[in-house]
């Protein structure tokens, strides 16, 4: 399947989620059965762990579809890059999305710590990860409410995550192509924020 055909299909599952219109239709007995023999899936997410945003439901996939990988703030440490580079090596996955939310809690948390503390240092993977995407926006604009604010560097977050993925599997291969991607809680429909860029050229 071509990855733009990949990134379509999930595109059309979502848009069925998010119109209450999702046909849920490949986790019969028998897809069960064939899955337990060998899995292809033809995407991987890496996500949030907030439990309002999991991926196969959100964009309508069924049982094997999805090599899913979940964090806090879809942050990256060594389990999820080697997780990342067996979907790849083991399982031929085209297409890795990053999926940022709305309303992200550890976005949040990270923003009110240093509201709080300032730059004071802290050692865990997911504050320096996301501090980083909020020191990007420098002298953060005027935003009409604490949301836009929180979204924007959201958004930010999920492209720098990118660029490590890209980064990651620079060396490894050249057929791996990368998306950013925003789901709103609010609609329930994912945004594309980053078109998809092949790893290696």
């Amino acid at each position: 399947m071509l990855v733009n055909d990949i990134i379509e299909r999930l595109l059309q599952g979502n848009r069925r989620f998010s119109l209450g219109e999702a046909l849920r239709s490949d986790i019969s007995i028998a897809r069960r059965y064939q899955l337990s023999v060998s899995q292809q899936p033809f995407a991987m997410i890496l996500g949030c762990s907030d439990s309002r945003v999991p991926p196969e439901i959100v964009f309508d996939c069924g049982l094997g579809d999805l090599f899913v990988i979940r964090t806090a703030g879809h942050t990256i440490d060594k389990v999820v890059m080697e997780s990342i580079l067996f979907g790849i090596k083991s399982l031929y996955i085209p297409l890795i999305v990053v999926l940022g939310h709305a309303r992200c809690g550890a976005v949040s948390l990270v923003i009110q710590k240093r509201q709080q503390l300032g730059n004071a240092d802290d050692a865990s993977c997911i504050t320096e990860q996301i501090a980083l995407a909020i020191e990007q926006h420098g002298n953060i604009p005027q935003y009409k409410n604490e949301d836009d604010l929180l979204n924007s560097i959201v958004k930010t977050h999920v492209k720098m995550t990118l660029a490590r993925i890209e980064n990651l599997i620079m060396p490894i291969s050249k057929d791996v192509n990368v998306l950013g991607a925003y789901y709103d809680l609010n609609t329930g429909i994912v945004e594309v924020i980053s078109r998809p860029t092949r790893a290696c050229t």
